[in-house]
């Protein structure tokens, strides 16, 4: 189960409560980073925060027929820009040993497993290459 969601009225409070500054002042401060955030990317700008990750925008082709789950109906869709968000490595290893929640941990070792432990093989070109498909996952067992 996840933590919950953490708001912009909460990154307020945790700044105000590092640093003392007006609450309205860091709002204001947060707005307008945001603000510049759209405004770079709806000028095909690539956003790069250092050991954050990076913004940018991608287009997504159009299909000629697309299909609404709900209601089965079939529409076309245009080719549209979506925002895509890379983690940067900083942020990877962060997150990296974060374990999903279950109520009875039945997937807690299977999930907190290190790459490492996935079975390497030599491509063609003799480079080393991780197999992390299920049926290497289950031979190394």
């Amino acid at each position: 189960m996840a933590a919950g969601k953490y708001t912009k009225a909460e990154i307020v409070d945790s700044i105000y409560d590092k640093t003392g500054i007006n609450r309205s002042e860091i709002r204001t401060v947060i707005d307008l980073f945001i603000d510049g955030v759209k405004e770079a990317l709806t000028r095909r700008r690539v956003i790069e925060l250092r050991k954050f990750g990076t913004f940018e925008v991608r287009v997504r082709k159009g299909r000629k027929e697309a299909r609404n789950p709900k209601t089965g109906e079939l529409f076309t869709v245009h080719s549209h820009g979506i925002v895509s968000f890379r983690p940067g490595q900083e942020l990877k290893q962060e997150v990296w040993n974060l374990v999903p929640e279950y109520p009875d941990n039945e997937f807690v070792s299977e999930a907190a497993e290190p790459v490492s432990d996935y079975v390497s093989s030599k491509s063609a070109s003799g480079r080393q290459v991780q197999d992390y498909s299920d049926k290497a996952k289950n031979a190394r067992r």
